[in-house]
């Protein structure tokens, strides 16, 4: 079965890692949906607490291009997971990973995002690529478009991210590159926009 086919008519819910579901008790709502689309390090967020807030099942996992080259070791062998939908990969990581999971590079969605937002963030290649798709809707939740992320970074800050979410490994190289920077490059205000503009549309 294709991705198109898995998705075609289903109802899915996106649940991003922003810690603004916690305490809401919205775990049951999202596992009620059809699919349930997480990203990154959500697969090792598994706590009753979690659980509770954010749901128990993981049928996608999209993973950026830092996490799959990163994780690469750890990624194998998820419990639960259909589907990985990757924005790069390694061919040789691919080929492992295709023992495992549907597992694909989403370069249709890429392209067409990357059309009309010069510094996309994960969200919208992987909204984007869930759309192509056809579902019966796609239910956006536990993100806040980085408004609770710090303007100028601070070592060792990712309060947008729930505790937990980002591998030690992927926090000690973050500190080490966004060392000194006044500004994230992405365009919040774009990516912002962009899905704005698939909703305003009725995609």
């Amino acid at each position: 079965m294709t991705y198109a086919d898995f998705l075609k008519g289903k109802t899915v819910c996106f649940v991003g890692a922003c810690p603004n579901l916690v305490g809401r008790s919205g775990g049951a709502s999202i596992d009620s949906f059809d699919v349930v689309v997480k990203t990154n390090g959500s697969i090792w967020l598994n706590s009753p607490e979690y659980q509770r807030d954010y749901g128990s099942r993981v049928d996608v996992l999209y993973t950026n291009n830092q996490f799959a080259r990163e994780m690469r070791a750890e990624l194998p062998g998820i419990r639960g997971i259909k589907y990985m939908r990757m924005k790069s990969c390694k061919p040789n990581d691919l080929i492992a990973l295709r023992q495992f999971y549907r597992a694909d590079i989403i370069n249709d969605a890429i392209h067409a995002v990357n059309r009309k937002v010069k510094s996309a963030l994960m969200g919208c290649y992987l909204i984007q690529d869930i759309l192509q798709c056809r579902p019966n809707s796609l239910y956006l939740t536990g993100i806040d478009f980085f408004e609770s992320k710090k303007q100028v970074f601070e070592h060792d800050n990712y309060r947008e991210y729930l505790n937990g979410y980002l591998p030690q490994r992927i926090r000690d190289q973050g500190n080490r590159i966004n060392k000194g920077k006044t500004q994230d490059g992405h365009d919040g205000k774009a990516n912002t926009r962009f899905i704005y503009d698939l909703w305003s549309e009725g995609k």
